[in-house]
């Protein structure tokens, strides 16, 4: 008999787009913390099916004490380029109490605070996007 999975739902935020409209994105809290440091911060980041990895910016690694100078540097590409560094890092999930460590790209010119693509996130989390009523929802997986 499997397990009976628990769903919990989030509105879309609207956020102003790069032309100036308005778009409703996947925004979730997460906290980052930081292995070298007692360091943590709260951040909204992008639940991405069409990203990768997880990707944050890289302002956020400064606040977790991360020093850039030790890790490795490198480029990743998609729509466009992107040049950062890779730290490894917890990700705090609240409303689940689940916590991910695992290898982050922080990139200099990111145009948002974070993205949880597939590698990691949606290996551990069950998703379901339903744009049509303005609602994703969330569950742990298995």
């Amino acid at each position: 008999m499997s397990k009976k999975v628990t769903w919990k739902g989030y509105d879309y935020t609207i956020q102003a787009g790069p032309d100036g409209s308005w778009l409703p994105r996947p925004l979730i809290e997460v906290v980052l913390t930081s292995p070298e440091s007692s360091e943590k911060v709260a951040v909204m980041a992008m639940v991405d099916s069409g990203t990768d990895g997880t990707i944050f910016h890289a302002q956020i690694a400064e606040t977790l004490r991360i020093d850039k100078t030790k890790c490795k540097r490198g480029k990743i590409a998609g729509i466009g380029s992107l040049e950062g560094f890779r730290a490894n890092v917890g990700i705090l999930v609240p409303d689940f109490h689940a916590k991910l460590e695992i290898p982050v790209f922080f990139a200099e010119n990111l145009p948002l605070d974070g993205l949880l693509g597939q590698k990691h996130f949606f290996q551990r989390f069950k998703i379901r996007f339903e744009k049509d009523i303005g609602r994703f929802f969330l569950a742990l997986g298995q």
